[in-house]
């Protein structure tokens, strides 16, 4: 249920906090989930649960709300319970945050990666010294990760939107070919059900396609949350 990411155990499947953070590609839905999750640990603590119980170990965090707080319990009451985060995308990063609940990898958030300057060099620095795995979380995926190639050669992890509909991904071909040419680097799948667009069979059959290494899936009820883990991990086992 793990992967290997520069020599650190990754779950295979994490829950994504998209939702819980009434993520704008949720359409209507956004600030219902926003309501009902970005402060309510319970709430997100069942979906937590549940994912995990399904063979989930995880969460991607972006350190928000009281997200971080369920995040904690569980690392606390589950000793395979592992977090990786994104930076905050406003002035202050909140690289603390993610730093006091042992993140694994930190990745900077997409909205600072894909300006491809000065900053997102300056955060994978700050990450580094910090003596945390660091990657780059991309919305704009092919033209950030041609970036880093040629900047940032010690970052070796990303986080990109890849789904069989091709929704986020940019230009889906080239952006396959870029994930299916460089095994040296970990690619990590978000947005694989294209904000609930996608079955999980149609969706997680794609993705054992592709040199993709883990995913992260949004989740809101705790059937979804079963089903969606159990399908993608059946999928990377296969």
């Amino acid at each position: 249920m793990f992967c290997k990411i520069e020599g650190v155990d990754i779950p295979l499947v994490s829950t994504g906090t998209s939702p819980f953070l009434g993520a704008g590609q949720f359409g209507n839905n956004a600030q219902i989930y926003l309501k009902k999750f970005m402060n309510n640990v319970s709430a997100v603590l069942e979906i937590l649960e549940e994912c995990y119980k399904a063979g989930g170990r995880g969460i991607q965090l972006i350190p928000a709300g009281k997200i971080g707080e369920a995040a904690r319990v569980m690392k606390e009451t589950h000793n395979d319970f592992v977090i990786t985060g994104s930076t905050y995308p406003g002035p202050d990063p909140l690289l603390e945050k993610l730093i006091e609940l042992d993140t694994k990898i930190i990745f900077i958030h997409g909205m600072v990666s894909d300006e491809k300057d000065e900053k997102l060099i300056r955060l994978v620095d700050e990450v580094s010294s910090r003596g945390v795995i660091p990657g780059i979380a991309a919305h704009n995926p092919v033209s950030t990760l041609e970036f880093a190639f040629k900047n940032l050669p010690d970052v070796k992890a990303f986080l990109i939107p890849f789904n069989a509909n091709g929704m986020f991904m940019g230009d889906k071909k080239k952006l396959e070919v870029i994930v299916n040419n460089n095994k040296n680097y970990s690619f990590i799948g978000m947005k694989t059900l294209a904000a609930g667009k996608l079955n999980p069979k149609e969706a997680y059959e794609y993705i054992s396609e592709h040199n993709i290494c883990a995913v992260t899936i949004g989740m809101v009820k705790k059937e979804e949350a079963k089903i969606s883990t159990k399908i993608a991990l059946e999928a990377f086992c296969k």
